[in-house]
C-alpha cells in the first residue's frame, strides 16, 4: 500500500484508538499484535490528527481516560438536555440483544478498572482473531477491526472528558477513520485551509460529501403478497429488502474506492456514505448504474434516491451540521418527486418491460402474488391448489424459511459484478439482484453450515460476515464459516437482523387441519412459519389478526435539531446507532419475551423492524399488549425524554385478508395517531390509534387509564362467567351489559362529535342522565360484595364528581375504548384461550 492509500490511513485511525485503549487498560505484559503496528510517517500523522479533530468538531484530545467511566446515553444530550443527576450509563460488556446490555442504567453507576480491563482483554482477543481471519487483506482488516470494536468498544466513551462521555470509542473511531480515508489524497494546501477553518470557523472548501441513499417503493414491495405462503413471503421480502439496501451501499463504496467505515449508517432501507467532495461529479453515473440493476429485476417497483450535501469544516464544528442536514433532506424529498426524470431514453424500454425477453411459444400467464407475466412451467410455476407463482416470489418464500435458522450472513465481494440482468425479473431468485451488484450472499446456520442450495461463489476477493446470532461468535463456528467460504480473507461484524417468527406445532395441525382440508389446501408443515390464519385462531376472545405499525415521531427533526449546539458528526452517528440498536436489536428481544406461547409456540410475528419503524402481526390481543410494552420500553431506553415519542396504529383483520390491505389499514391508523393534538400547547403525536379515539400514551396519560379499566371490566366478566377458573361457563351477567352500554354511548358521542363544530370539547346527550340511572340499577341487582358491585359503586362515585364535559370525555376516551377492548377479549364462542 502506498503512503497515501485511503485504506491504510483509515486502518491506522482504528488501530490508534484500539491501541490507546489496550495500552491504557490492557495487561502490560502482553505485547501488541503486528496488526496494531501500522507504518506511519509525519504526513500520515498530520492527516490522522486532522481527521480526529474534524470528527470531534475541533482540537479536542480523544482516546484518553483519566478514570474508568460508563458511556452516557446519547439521549441525555437531546434538547432539552437531561441534567447530570438523571444521566444513564451503559453496562460495560459485549454487544448483544439483551435488555440488560442495551438499556442504560439510571442513575449512571460508577465504572471500575476491573470492568475496563475485562473489556480490554476481550478486545485484544477479538483483534487477534480479526487479524487471523483477514489474512492481510486491507479491506478485510478494516472490517474485522471495525467488527471487534463494534462488539467491545460500543459501550466505552471515546474519552473520559465530559465532551466525549456520550460518544462511544467505536462510533467516534469509525467517523475519524472515514474522514482519514477522504484526507489521504488531499493536497497539503487544502489540509492547512481545513485545519484553520475548523479552528476559527472561517470559510473553506468542502472537506467531505455526505451522501444519503433511500430505497424507495419498500412499502408496496413488502406487502405485495397474497394467498398461501403470505407469512413466509413477507419474512423473505423483509430480509431481501435489507440485503438489497446493503448491497447497493456496498456497491457504491466499492465504486468510490472507500472502506467499510465510510458507510456511516445503514438501516431500514436508508444509508449514509461519507465521500470525497469530488465524488459529487460521479453520482449521476452511479445513480444510473444502480437504476439499471434495480430496473432489470424490479422494473418500477423499487428504486434508489440519492442525495448529497458538501460538508465544510465549519459544518463539522459543534452545532454546525443542522443546515447541511436540512439541505440534504430537502434534496431527497425533491428527487423522490421526480424519481425517473433523469433516466436516459435508452433505459425506458427496460423500465417498461413487463414480460421476459423471449420469443419462445408457451402458455403465458401471471403470478398470483406480484402480477409478473411469464410462461407457465417456466417463469411461472403452479403450486398447491393450482396457485400460480413466479420463481422470484417462490424464492422469497424459501428465503423466509431459511431466515428462521439463520445465524450469519456472508457477503462475498466478487472480482467483478454481473451488471444489469438481461432476463426479466420473474426468472430470477432473491440472490440474482445482489450478484448484479458484485456480491454473493450465503446464509449460515448456528453450526456454520450453509443454508439452502445456492452455489457458493468461487470468484470472491474477500468476505464480510454479519454475525447475526450469538453462536456465530463461537470460534469454531467462525472457522467453519471461513472454511466453507474457501479460505477467503474474512471479517466478522455484529449485525442485528430480525429473525423472530412463531412456528407450526403438532397442536396446530390437530386443531386447524380440518379447516385447511375443507378448502382443499394442505396444512403447513410442522416447524414452518405459522401462517396468519393460525395466528388469528390463537387469539383470546374474538379471533382476529392484529396488525401493528409504529414509528419514531419526528425522526428527521430529531437528527437535524435534537442535539442542538452539541451536534458533531460523530455524535450524530452515535445517535443513529443507538436508535438502530433499539429497533433492529431490542424489538426482537421484546417480542420473544412478551409473546404468550399458545399451542406450543408464539403468536407474535415480527415482520419488519429497522431504522425507526416496525411492522408486527399476530393474535390481536397479544399484539395490542406488545404495543403498550413497546412504548414503555422506549421510554425506559431514552430516559423518558419528552422529545422522543412513538406513534402506532393497530387494526384487526381476518387471517386470509390481503396483506396489502392490512398494511394500508394499519398505516391509516398510524397516520391518525400522528395527527393527534392534545389540549396542552405543543402536545402532539406520540399516541396509539386503536378501538376508537386516538389515545395519548405517555406515562400517566389516557392509554394507561384505558388499560386499568379494561382489566377491571375483564375481571368482572370473568367473575360472572367463571372464565379461567376451570368451571363451566355460566350465562353472562350484568358485567357485559355494562360493557355494551358504555360502547354504545361512546359511539354516540363520537357520531355527535363528527357532526358537531370543529374543536367542540363537550358533547352533551341523554347518556349524562341515563348512565347514573343504569349504574344504580345494575348495582342493586349485582351480588353484594362481588367485583361487579364494587366496580359499579366506584363508577358511580367517579360520575358524581364530574361535570358534564368531563363526564362526556370519560365515556368517549376511557370507559368506551376500555369496554370495547374488554368485550373483544371476553367474546364468547370465539375459541377463547388463556394466555
Amino acid at each position: 500500500m502506498g503512503e497515501r492509500d485511503p485504506l491504510n490511513l483509515s486502518l491506522s485511525v482504528l488501530i490508534r484508538y484500539a491501541q490507546s485503549f489496550l495500552q491504557r487498560w490492557g495487561d502490560p505484559r502482553e505485547g501488541v499484535s503486528e496488526f496494531l503496528s501500522p507504518l506511519m510517517n509525519s504526513d500520515d500523522e498530520a492527516r490522522l490528527r486532522l481527521a480526529e479533530a474534524l470528527a470531534a468538531g475541533g482540537e479536542v484530545p480523544v482516546a484518553q481516560w483519566s478514570e474508568p467511566i460508563r458511556l452516557r446515553s446519547i439521549f441525555d444530550r437531546i434538547e432539552p438536555a437531561l441534567p447530570p443527576d438523571r444521566a444513564g450509563g451503559y453496562p460495560l460488556q459485549a454487544l448483544d440483544r439483551r435488555r440488560e446490555t442495551l438499556f442504560p442504567q439510571r442513575p449512571r453507576p460508577a465504572a471500575t478498572e476491573g470492568e475496563y480491563r475485562a473489556l480490554a482483554r476481550s478486545l485484544r482477543e477479538a483483534l487477534q482473531g480479526a487479524e487471523a481471519f483477514a489474512r492481510g487483506h486491507p479491506a478485510a482488516q478494516i472490517a474485522g477491526l471495525l467488527g471487534a470494536m463494534a462488539r467491545f468498544a460500543w459501550c466505552v466513551p471515546a474519552a473520559s472528558a465530559a465532551a466525549f462521555e456520550d460518544i462511544s470509542l467505536y462510533d467516534h473511531g469509525r467517523v475519524a477513520a472515514a474522514l482519514a480515508a477522504l484526507l489521504a489524497e488531499a493536497p497539503d494546501e487544502a489540509l492547512r485551509a481545513w485545519k484553520a477553518a475548523l479552528r476559527n470557523g472561517a470559510d473553506a472548501p468542502p472537506v467531505a460529501l455526505l451522501i444519503k441513499g433511500d430505497l424507495s417503493g419498500i412499502q408496496d414491495f413488502l406487502y405485495q403478497v397474497s394467498g398461501k405462503g403470505t407469512a413466509r413471503g413477507l419474512r423473505g421480502r423483509s430480509l431481501y429488502l435489507q440485503l438489497l439496501s446493503e448491497a447497493v451501499a456496498l456497491f457504491l463504496l466499492r465504486q468510490l474506492r472507500l472502506p467499510l467505515v465510510n458507510l456511516l449508517y445503514s438501516s431500514g432501507g436508508h444509508f449514509w456514505i461519507l465521500a470525497r467532495p469530488a465524488d459529487a461529479e460521479r453520482l449521476a453515473d452511479l445513480q444510473r448504474a444502480v437504476d439499471r440493476r434495480l430496473i432489470a429485476f424490479h422494473g418500477m417497483d423499487l428504486g434508489l434516491i440519492l442525495g448529497e450535501v458538501p460538508l465544510r469544516p465549519a459544518d463539522l464544528r459543534p452545532g454546525g451540521l443542522k443546515a447541511a442536514m436540512d439541505e440534504l433532506a430537502a434534496r431527497i424529498r425533491a428527487r423522490k418527486l421526480r424519481r425517473f426524470a433523469d433516466l436516459p431514453a435508452g433505459d425506458w424500454a427496460l423500465l417498461l418491460r413487463t414480460t421476459p425477453d423471449s420469443t419462445e411459444p408457451g402458455d403465458w400467464t401471471d403470478c398470483a402474488v406480484c402480477g409478473q407475466v411469464g410462461r407457465r412451467g417456466r417463469e411461472i410455476r403452479e403450486v398447491e391448489g393450482n396457485v400460480r407463482k413466479c420463481l422470484r416470489c417462490l424464492s422469497f418464500e424459501e428465503l423466509g424459511r431459511q431466515a428462521l435458522d439463520m445465524s450469519a450472513v456472508a457477503w462475498i465481494v466478487r472480482a467483478e459484478d454481473d451488471g444489469p440482468a438481461g432476463e426479466a425479473a420473474s426468472s430470477s431468485n432473491w440472490a440474482d439482484p445482489l450478484a448484479a451488484f458484485g456480491l454473493g450472499v450465503v446464509l449460515f446456520n448456528a453450526q456454520g453450515e450453509p443454508i439452502g442450495d445456492l452455489p457458493l461463489p468461487r470468484d470472491g476477493e474477500w468476505a464480510l460476515v454479519w454475525a447475526v446470532g450469538s453462536r456465530a461468535w463461537d470460534l469454531q463456528v467462525r472457522r467453519r464459516i471461513a472454511e466453507q467460504l474457501g479460505g477467503l480473507p474474512t471479517a466478522f461484524v455484529p449485525r442485528f437482523v430480525l429473525r423472530y417468527a412463531p412456528r407450526v406445532t403438532a397442536e396446530d395441525r390437530e386443531r386447524f387441519k380440518a379447516r385447511y382440508e375443507a378448502r382443499g389446501e394442505k396444512m403447513p408443515e410442522e416447524g414452518s412459519i405459522r401462517d396468519f390464519e393460525i395466528l388469528e385462531g390463537w387469539s383470546t376472545g374474538i379471533q382476529r389478526l392484529g396488525v401493528l405499525r409504529a414509528d419514531l415521531d419526528g425522526a428527521g427533526t430529531l437528527f437535524s435539531e435534537g442535539l442542538g449546539p452539541r451536534m458533531t458528526l460523530s455524535r450524530l452517528v452515535a445517535l443513529s446507532s443507538t436508535i438502530s440498536r433499539f429497533f433492529e436489536g431490542y424489538v426482537e428481544t421484546l417480542c420473544r419475551q412478551r409473546d404468550p406461547r399458545r399451542g406450543g409456540s408464539g403468536v407474535i410475528y415480527a415482520l419488519y423492524s429497522g431504522g425507526d419503524d416496525l411492522f408486527i402481526v399476530g393474535a390481536w390481543d397479544a399484539v395490542a399488549d406488545l404495543a403498550g410494552a413497546l412504548r414503555r420500553e422506549l421510554d425506559a431506553y431514552t430516559g423518558g425524554h419528552p422529545r422522543i415519542g412513538l406513534s402506532a396504529g393497530l387494526t384487526l383483520h381476518g387471517g386470509r385478508e390481503s396483506a396489502q390491505r392490512m398494511a394500508e389499514a394499519a398505516g391509516e391508523a398510524l397516520e391518525e395517531a400522528k395527527g393527534y393534538r392534545g389540549p396542552d400547547p405543543g402536545r402532539q403525536k406520540d399516541a396509539f390509534a386503536f378501538l376508537g379515539p386516538v389515545m395519548p400514551w405517555r406515562p400517566g396519560e389516557v392509554f394507561h387509564e384505558v388499560l386499568r379499566w379494561r382489566d377491571r371490566f375483564v375481571a368482572i366478566v370473568d367473575e360472572e362467567t367463571g372464565a379461567g377458573e376451570g368451571r363451566p361457563r355460566r350465562r353472562a351477567g350484568r358485567g357485559r351489559s355494562v360493557l355494551f352500554a358504555l360502547i354504545r354511548w361512546a359511539l354516540r358521542i363520537q357520531r355527535e362529535r363528527a357532526r358537531g363544530r370543529p374543536g367542540a370539547q363537550a358533547i352533551l346527550g341523554p347518556w349524562l342522565w341515563q348512565l347514573p340511572y343504569f349504574l344504580a340499577r345494575w348495582q342493586e341487582m349485582a351480588e353484594e360484595g362481588s367485583g361487579t358491585e364494587k366496580l359499579l359503586r366506584e363508577m358511580r362515585r367517579d360520575w358524581e364528581r364530574m361535570g358534564p364535559a368531563e363526564a362526556s370525555a370519560r365515556i368517549e376516551a376511557i370507559w368506551g375504548p376500555a369496554a370495547r377492548w374488554a368485550e373483544l377479549l371476553t367474546r364468547r364462542g370465539e375459541g377463547r384461550e388463556a394466555p
